[in-house]
């Protein structure tokens, strides 16, 4: 079986409130696809490790549209 981050591969949302003001933050995608220009285009099994967590989890920029508030949350992978 593969780990795959369901957010990334839009198997189920995932959802949190903002810290600040407790609207619905909004995912802006994994953190590996901002490091440089072609992260987003890299194999899963090349950046899974790029990011500092295990293979088993994905860490994911949420961003408030209300505030401004912007933090990262792990999501754990799921077997497909």
């Amino acid at each position: 079986m593969k780990l795959v981050c369901p957010l990334c591969n839009g198997l189920y949302p995932v959802e949190f409130n903002c810290e600040k003001c407790n609207s619905l933050m909004e995912d802006q995608g994994a953190k590996v696809n901002f490091y440089d220009d072609y992260s987003p285009y890299l194999l899963d099994e090349i950046t899974s490790r790029a990011d500092g967590v295990s293979s088993e989890k994905c860490i994911h920029i949420f961003l408030c549209p209300n505030c401004g508030y912007k933090n990262d949350y792990v999501i754990e992978r799921k077997e497909i």
